[in-house]
């Protein structure tokens, strides 16, 4: 029978620590769970494994050296020198409950390096790791804090005074400082840390188990912080309750700040949360208030959290976070413990900063030791022994790689390396239907089927395709040619399977992405291009590659083709005076031509791809408001559009140019609408030339004031408002004609130059101002009285009055006959009526003595008299475009001898079957400017019949014919032309034409009259001075002219046998001119006393209605000649 155990104090102590041990051990399972599952599924039995065999390993080494070390007899406080594990029978049982106690400690400060080498640590370096951390790294620094826990000297660190209840530093940071130098020694996985990218995240393996696994380590930190009490004390609920709420603290914080970091709930910082909150209050857990306990577990987590991601920015890789959880936290609790704990409970007798110093010489101590005789220890191992697996081994999974671990997933990642190696894909997998692997297995082989018959086809195609496929190696061997590529280079596959690609391709670099084109040249001499574009390999893989050949031959002649229609074309767009701007379909411009470029201010890569709204902007020149663009309105309307009026272009630099455009859809061959084309022209000098020409066409060339056409527009506005009064003037110059024959037209036109501008420095700036034509001006002065234009006009006729013309050494002074005519509303008057009237009144002033203004009145009987005038205007209009004029002839005949018959030519005027005598209209004639009309028709015919005449008669009856010419037509250039050259050519003899020319014509126009008569002679004609006598200085003029007969006027002639004045008057005209060789013709011949007197006298030829009656020319040939008009 066993003896009775007395339960008394230190056996219920021994069954304490004993409970605490085994709690402490469940840490040692919740490492395994938390390990194994945050790490890759192919990694977790790997990590699994090492915590049993760490703590095997630590346990063993332990026991045999380790807790001798420990907390043997200190030598000098350095290290432990008895318990050895073959001392350790003979110890007593509470020796050996410490010692199992303290091996889970060992146990657990080696197992933290394990999850932060995971996933690429081997197995054997890992074992050899545990076994020097349980060996001397855990046990020399653990008997400088503990050593004289089981009696006799301190260990050096704790004599100082350093504290440390459970381990935060000796257990905790120990095993953080040896994980960071693995971690640093090792490297990150294969795949964690990109360039430029953020770290990648790899999947963990069940992330369940491992919050499993932290509550296992929550409930083992019972044993660890409530059995390091050694003894069953009333401070055990207290350390159990910090060491939950330091736990919580940490869970909390490290989750809230994580989700403020990731912007989620991270699972692992929630797990290494508790760890951390755990460690921290490890060291201070029996002297702490709860709510410190939560305070440091709390900034525990916040440590732990900030930790792991300066880790991940420098690249770190802690496959748990095993260094911030167990490393930063255990010196945070280390340091935090003087500013924590109730000093009069923790009985060091130092103060907090003294507490302080001492604590942070254990922490420094710790990590030099710790990280640096791991550092040796691992600068060592790696020559002898691999401190990481191979990538081979990491990327398959050390499960399998370690510990040949095969499982399903395993054995189908084999099976699809097999196929990949192979190439074959026709094998298929077994796939057991009631497992996930097996699904995914079946799934595989639906896909390997599909693919392979996607690869049948392929194969088909490429044996089909035109095209041709070549595939080679990275080092340029040729593996394949389809039957494309042979055909397009004219070779036998099997022949350069193996060569190099250069063969085939010599000159190329043919990397991936590269584009080549070939030129080859066929066996019938033809030129054959061809195009290559190389890829990676089908697989992907970077050890091949292929090349996919066309034969672009057609396409290169076509884009030849295409290039040079296109240069045609940008030539032509470039060269034209328009521009051009295109646009695809979504109104996105494509192209400008220079000219286009030139008006926008764009250039077409400053241009391209714009919206077409953009660069051609368009306003409405009136208001300025924007237009719709024509382009959209083709691509919506799609329809032309066409503008007819002008718009201003917008340029890019806000400038204007007035355009005017048109627009059009461009279209495919099969009506598909591509884009539009908006054609423009810049209308800028149109419409300069077009105001230009329109200011021609209402002004005056040479006065620069308005024209008639332009004056009477506006006069006819003016008329046809119902307000106002206003003033018509007509105004003629007086004695212009005497400047313009003296010297010349060029003295004319400056002199009216002068006029012009003397004009309009008296008017008004609302005051119109024209040139009638010739020396007529008009001037329209709105909204003025009579009164006020009275004003105006004598000012003006002063000024001009008093102006003296200088041209060349003559002087001129001329006046200004003008006549007004009020224009209001009570007395309307129509367009014509005001300028009759007008005219009417400025003929009253000249007539009234000349320089003098003349108001218009409807009862002025000189205006009367003018009006009667002003209705021949009409009649010799109708008688000129009717051909209503008569030619007669009058004989002359003479009075001794028997000399040739004479006639002249006389005109008349048929109006309703009455002849009219000149006397009537000829006066209107010469007022209106018809003379020159009149005397133009008086020659055609006189010339036709006496041409017909002379032709039919023979001989003629008279051989003399006398026509007469006005001063008007003697002063036409035009007209004088005309007539010698109708002399010239017409079928007439010499002598039968004589003009009769008027003595105040001949003396106004002395030098022109005596160049025509010299002209005119040498084709026979002779001339006669007509109404001779009547000029005072008739005689000094006659001497210059080369006429041969003088026509006396006949007011000498009627009284020439009562009158001796007049008699003696003819008597003197006759005797000049029988001196000057003259021949002399007396007019009005009526009675038989006056032709005796005449013949007294000695006159050569009579003319009278004694003699004979004016007769038609019609009369006088008989039916032989037609009759008039021509």
């Amino acid at each position: 029978m066993p003896a009775t155990l007395n339960l008394d104090s230190s056996l219920i102590d021994t069954l304490w620590v004993l409970w605490a041990a085994a709690l402490v051990f469940v840490m040692q399972a919740g490492f395994l769970c938390l390990e194994a599952g945050t790490t890759r599924t192919k990694n977790a039995i790997n990590v699994a494994m090492k915590n049993v065999a760490d703590f095997a390993i630590a346990v063993s080494v332990f026991w045999l050296i380790g807790f001798g070390i420990m907390f043997g007899d200190s030598l000098g406080g350095a290290v432990g020198t008895t318990l050895f594990g073959w001392q350790l029978d003979a110890s007593g049982s509470w020796v050996i409950t410490v010692f199992i106690f303290q091996t889970m400690f060992c146990a657990t400060a080696a197992t933290i390096v394990s999850g932060a080498v995971a996933e690429r640590m081997p197995f054997l370096a890992y074992i050899w790791t545990a076994l020097w951390i349980a060996l001397i790294i855990y046990p020399v620094f653990g008997h400088w804090a503990w050593g004289g826990l089981l009696g006799g000297a301190a260990g050096w660190l704790g004599a100082l005074g350093f504290v440390d209840f459970a381990g935060s530093t000796v257990v905790h940071s120990v095993g953080g400082w040896v994980a960071l130098a693995a971690v640093l020694c090792i490297g990150p996985r294969s795949g964690r840390f990109a360039n430029g990218k953020p770290p990648t995240a790899f999947p963990s393996g069940n992330l369940p188990l491992a919050m499993l696994g932290a509550l296992f380590m929550i409930l083992g930190w019972f044993g660890f912080n409530g059995g390091s009490t050694l003894a069953v004390t009333d401070q055990i609920p207290g350390i159990l309750a910090n060491t939950v709420l330091g736990a919580v603290g940490g869970i909390l914080s490290g989750m809230l700040m994580g989700m403020r970091t990731r912007r989620y709930a991270d699972v692992m910082y929630a797990i290494n949360g508790a760890i951390a909150g755990l460690v921290a209050v490890t060291a201070s857990a029996h002297v702490i208030s709860l709510p410190a306990a939560f305070g440091l577990g709390a900034v525990s987590g916040v440590l732990m959290v900030l930790t792991s991601e300066w880790l991940l920015s420098k690249r770190i890789d802690d496959a748990v976070g095993a260094i911030p959880a167990h490393l930063i936290s255990g010196i945070w609790g280390t340091l935090a413990l003087p500013w924590v704990a109730d000093m009069a409970q923790l009985d060091s007798g130092l103060s907090r900063p003294a507490q302080f110093g001492i604590q942070l010489l254990g922490v420094v101590v710790c990590g030099v030791w710790s990280f640096g005789s791991a550092w040796l220890i691992f600068r060592i191992t790696r020559r002898f022994l691999p401190l990481r697996v191979s990538p081979d081994a990491e990327k398959m999974g050390l499960n399998l790689a370690e510990h040949g671990a095969n499982n399903e997933l395993n054995q189908l990642l084999e099976h699809m390396r097999q196929h990949e190696q192979q190439g074959d894909i026709r094998q298929r997998i077994e796939a057991d239907p009631f497992t996930e692997v097996g699904e995914i297995a079946a799934s595989y082989n639906r896909v390997t089927a599909a693919l392979e018959t996607a690869v049948g086809h392929t194969r088909v195609m490429l044996r089909n395709l035109r095209d041709g496929v070549i595939t080679w190696q990275a080092d340029g061997t040729l593996t394949s040619l389809n039957p494309g590529a042979e055909q397009l280079f004219n070779i036998n596959a099997a022949s350069l399977m193996g060569q190099p690609v250069s063969h085939l391709l010599p000159g190329f670099t043919l990397t991936p992405g590269a584009r080549h084109e070939i030129k080859r040249r066929c066996d019938d001499k033809r030129i054959r291009y061809l195009e290559i574009q190389v890829s990676e390999g089908a697989s992907g893989s970077a050890s091949e590659r292929s090349g996919m050949v066309r034969d672009i031959t057609e396409r290169r002649q076509l884009q030849e083709q295409l290039n040079r229609e296109r240069d045609l074309a940008r030539t032509t767009l470039a060269s034209i005076g328009d521009g051009v701007i295109t646009c695809d379909a979504s109104g996105n411009v494509t192209f400008l031509n220079t000219e286009a470029q030139r008006l926008t201010g764009w250039s077409l890569k400053e241009a391209m791809d714009k919206p077409i709204h953009v660069v051609y902007q368009l306003l409405e020149e009136a208001s300025g408001e924007l237009l719709s663009n024509p382009a959209r309105q083709v691509l919506t309307q799609l329809t032309s559009v066409h503008s007819t009026e002008h718009c201003l272009l917008v340029k890019c630099d806000q400038s204007y140019t007035p355009i005017q455009h048109s627009a059009s859809p461009i279209r495919s061959r099969s009506g598909i609408t591509l884009g539009a084309v908006v054609v423009f022209q810049d209308v800028s000098l149109t419409r300069q030339l077009t105001e230009q020409l329109s200011y021609q066409v209402s002004h005056d060339n040479l006065t620069d004031l308005l024209n008639r056409r332009a004056f009477e527009s506006a006069l006819n506005a003016l008329l046809n408002r119902d307000d106002g009064q206003h003033v018509l003037c007509y105004l003629d110059l007086d004695q212009f004609k005497i400047v313009n024959d003296t010297c010349g037209h060029l003295a004319g036109d400056e002199l009216l130059r002068q006029v012009s501008l003397k004009l309009k420095s008296h008017v008004r700036s609302s005051d119109i101002a024209a040139r009638l034509g010739g020396d007529e001006f008009a001037l329209l002065l709105p909204d003025c009285g009579l009164d006020r234009a009275l004003v105006i006009t004598e000012a003006l006729r002063s000024d001009i009055e008093n102006y003296r013309f200088a041209w060349q050494e003559h002087t001129f002074g001329i006046g200004v006959s003008i006549g007004l005519v009020e224009l209001n509303a009570a007395q309307p008057m129509q367009l014509s009526q005001a300028l009759h009237a007008s005219d009417a009144a400025c003929y009253a002033a000249k007539e009234a003595g000349r320089n003098r203004i003349h108001c218009y009145q409807p009862d002025d009987h000189l205006l009367l008299e003018r009006h009667g005038e002003l209705q021949w205007v009409q009649r010799l209009q109708n008688g000129l475009d009717n051909d209503a004029f008569r030619l007669f002839a009058q004989p002359i005949k003479a009075i001794y001898g028997d000399a040739p018959a004479y006639r002249e030519i006389l005109l008349r005027l048929e109006e309703h079957g009455e002849l009219i005598a000149p006397g009537s209209f000829l006066p209107a004639a010469e007022r209106y400017h018809f003379m020159v009309r009149i005397d133009r028709w008086v020659i055609r015919n006189t010339l036709a019949w006496l041409g017909d005449q002379n032709r039919q008669s023979s001989p003629p009856t008279y051989s003399l014919w006398g026509i007469n010419l006005s001063g008007a037509s003697l002063s036409d250039a035009d007209f004088c032309q005309d007539l010698i050259t109708k002399v010239s050519t017409a079928d007439l003899p010499h002598g039968t034409l004589c003009f009769e020319i008027t003595e105040s014509t001949a003396i106004a126009q002395l030098s022109s009259v005596k160049t025509l008569i010299n002209t005119l002679r040498v084709y026979g004609c002779r001339f006669a001075l007509d109404d001779f006598g009547t000029g005072l200085s008739s005689f000094s003029y006659l001497k210059q002219l080369p006429v041969d007969y003088l026509k006396i006027d006949g007011n000498f002639i009627r009284n020439v046998h009562q009158d001796p004045i007049d008699r003696a008057m003819v008597e003197a005209i006759h005797s000049v001119g029988k001196a000057l060789g003259i021949k002399t013709i007396a007019e009005f011949v009526e009675t038989q006393a006056t032709l005796d007197t005449l013949h007294q006298i000695g006159i050569d030829y009579a003319q009278g209605y004694l003699l004979g009656m004016p007769e038609p020319l019609t009369n006088m040939a008989g039916n032989r000649i037609r009759v008039m008009p021509r």
